[in-house]
């Protein structure tokens, strides 16, 4: 059934109003309660009284209610009837304030009884949210990471960012569960072209249908070696995951790094058809040389494979103020539709059968965002607007990463508890 106008545009309202804080939500509720009840008691004890007083009155005798209209009437009444309506007033009023005090009672017990279901009633639909999040929570624990907290129609403000907060943290676990069962299988089908090549290689040299001369080693050599890069490549994000990947930050010139590594990659450039040219400033930083040269080197292989053959391949730095830059623009076929969010996630290739004919394993460019991380930089890799590809990465001048400050101190421990237990040996 559609629903109605009405209920289409209370639903549009509820979630582009701007959501209360839960204590703003709270003094509203109790406010509105407080004031129902007063008005409540005040409006049950009058209308009380305007319907006992003509009842009691009617219970006078003649003689006190006579002196009573005397007195309404601005007159002397008779001292006979006047002691008449003293003394039979004072039992009425015993009488009249007894009654009361029940209506009072009554009042206060259908009062408390009312803010109770309101209560109830507002609560459950303010908590709303933190009873969903709890579900959604049970049901991640179940093992469903589809699950994810609905936002309540009359959310706080609060609950609305911890309902966002959940669902991320959700999204999260479940691409974490999805990259490491898709690791899993890249790792296995990694692993298992290089050992079988070995394993049936050695096996053919064991019975003689192989000779062992030197260019076979080389071909069993250059298998070992990529096994060697695809484990130091795995062992450099695990480090990183786990907070324990060693950034030896020092005083370093971006430019410089850069020039070292195209002394030693520049003939593997030119042998695929890409002839560097350099734009470096002075940018100097505090970072690891080592792992910055390392990051250079997997950019520029990365180059190698994909954009071969594409002529100049543009190499700048450039500092910022408080921040240095990096630039690679290439002239090649570009990244496929969709794919900027992916470039950096592991065994991620835009070619799969280019990439595996490469050689490469497809973890350079995570390992570029693992150490670029680590430094508390920022990597971007996209399109240009005339073909090929931009990769930029960005790192602070002035101060170390968090995470150089989190290894330094950790090794100091190391090292204190090393030392201590030698002494005490």
């Amino acid at each position: 059934m559609r629903p109605s106008f009405l209920g289409r545009a209370m639903r549009r309202w509820t979630q582009t109003r701007r959501r209360w804080p839960l204590t703003q939500q709270m003094a509203v509720v109790f406010a509105a309660v407080v004031l129902g009840n007063a008005t409540m008691i005040i409006t049950a004890t009058t209308a009380w009284q305007a319907y006992a007083t003509p009842r009691y009155l009617a219970k006078l005798t003649p003689d006190a209610k006579e002196a009573f209209e005397d007195v309404l009437a601005d007159r002397l009444p008779d001292r006979k009837q006047l002691a008449a309506l003293q003394r039979e007033s004072k039992i009425l009023n015993v009488e009249m304030q007894r009654e009361t005090e029940t209506v009072l009672y009554i009042c206060i017990g259908l009062a408390a009884l009312l803010s109770f279901g309101v209560g109830l009633m507002v609560l459950r639909r303010l908590g709303r949210g933190l009873s969903m999040i709890a579900l959604a929570a049970r049901q991640i624990a179940d093992g469903d990471l589809n699950a994810r907290a609905e936002e309540g129609g009359f959310s706080s403000s609060e609950e609305t960012a911890l309902t966002a907060d959940f669902n991320r943290m959700a999204a999260a676990l479940q691409r974490a569960e999805r990259e490491l069962a898709e690791s899993t299988a890249a790792i296995a089908h990694e692993l298992r072209t290089p050992l079988t090549i070995l394993r049936g290689r050695l096996h053919g040299m064991q019975d003689g249908l192989f000779p062992l001369e030197p260019h076979e080693v080389t071909g069993l050599l250059y298998q070992v070696e990529g096994l060697g890069r695809l484990i130091d490549d795995l062992q450099t994000i695990s480090l990183a995951n786990s907070g324990r990947l060693i950034i030896n930050a020092e005083p370093t010139n971006l430019a410089d790094e850069v020039r070292r590594v195209l002394t030693v990659i520049e003939p593997d450039l030119l042998k695929s058809g890409l002839e560097p040219a350099l734009d470096l400033a002075e940018a100097r930083l505090c970072a690891d040389g080592a792992r910055l040269r390392q990051v250079i080197i997997a950019v520029l292989s990365n180059a190698c494979r994909y954009a071969a053959n594409s002529g100049v391949i543009r190499l700048s730095t450039r500092c910022h103020g408080s921040e240095v830059s990096f630039e690679v623009v290439d002239h090649g076929p570009g990244l496929p539709e969709n794919a900027q969010e992916m470039v950096f996630d592991r065994f991620w290739r835009g070619e799969v059968s280019r990439g595996r004919h490469g050689g490469g394993s497809g973890l350079g460019l995570a390992v570029v965002r693992t150490i670029v991380e680590a430094h508390g930089g920022r990597v971007h890799f996209c399109n240009h607007v005339g073909g090929g590809t931009i990769f930029t990465l960005w790192l602070s001048v002035d101060h170390p990463a968090p995470q150089t400050l989190h290894n330094t101190l950790t090794r100091a421990k190391y090292m204190q508890s090393t030392t201590g237990s030698l002494a005490s040996k």
